[in-house]
């Protein structure tokens, strides 16, 4: 069967390991990113298969739909759907009081609004299909993070929407299961990846204390890499994962 998938987020890091994986395995691909630049060099990096890039804003309607209309026009059809996209915004926050509702909002659209946008847009075609596989991104501060915020900036705001996407996950999945769809949900833990990228940079400003404490976590003694949550979710959109539906599956060394 030809395979056909929208990543979205593909610039960042687990991204463009992402899009190697789904490119080895011979998927048509469209990623999604709004940094133009990072995208054309994410695209860059892939051989052997058919790439198209869209640069839009994943909180937006007009463009998911411009993304998804692109790709279905491309591949003739989108059976797979990788909602990367997401992040605590751009202000670092101490606690609820530092919050305001413009940031809250923000950290909601970038990643609940933005996964319910783009599984709504290829839900169709998935159900004409009778077929399809759906991954989305949550994150072990789903779960609560003790102590001072460290790699995340607006802490509460990221962690409530990345629980509100395990719930997301969990009901889209008992919905859409008779269709041929699955739906499941990555819970990474701390992924560094490049120096240079973003959540690697925030790790390596931290005094060496902090750094060490976070790492003191998790009992396989390392930090995750990209290719580590790749990996899990090559397996999820694979055709050989069709009883697995509704799982939110933790890539985090144990951590949770």
């Amino acid at each position: 069967m030809e395979r056909s998938a929208i990543v979205t987020g593909a610039a960042g890091a687990i991204g463009r390991a992402t899009i190697a994986r789904l490119a080895a395995a011979g998927f048509g691909i469209t990623l999604v990113d709004r940094d133009e630049d990072a995208l054309k060099e994410a695209a860059g990096g892939i051989a052997g298969t058919t790439v198209h890039s869209c640069v839009a804003d994943v909180t937006s309607p007009g463009d998911v739909k411009r993304a998804v209309d692109q790709a279905i026009a491309s591949f003739g059809t989108v059976d797979t759907l990788i909602n990367i996209a997401g992040g605590g915004g751009p202000k670092k926050t101490l606690g609820i009081e530092d919050i305001d509702l413009d940031l809250w909002n923000h950290v909601m659209a970038l990643n609940v609004t933005s996964t319910f946008l783009f599984s709504q847009a290829v839900m169709a075609g998935m159900t004409k299909k009778g077929f399809g596989r759906i991954v989305n991104f949550s994150s072990i501060l789903a779960f609560g993070e003790k102590g001072p915020p460290t790699t995340v900036p607006g802490r509460l705001a990221y962690a409530t929407a990345k629980a509100a996407l395990i719930g997301l996950t969990a009901q889209l999945a008992k919905d859409v299961g008779k269709n041929g769809i699955t739906v499941n949900c990555i819970v990474p833990g701390l992924i560094l990846g490049q120096p240079g990228t973003r959540v690697r940079g925030r790790f390596d400003a931290l005094p060496d204390h902090e750094q060490a404490r976070m790492l003191e976590g998790y009992p396989l003694g390392r930090a995750g890499t990209s290719e580590d949550v790749a990996a899990a979710v090559e397996f999820l959109v694979s055709e050989g994962a069709g009883y697995i539906s509704g799982v939110a599956l933790p890539v985090d060394g144990a951590y949770l």
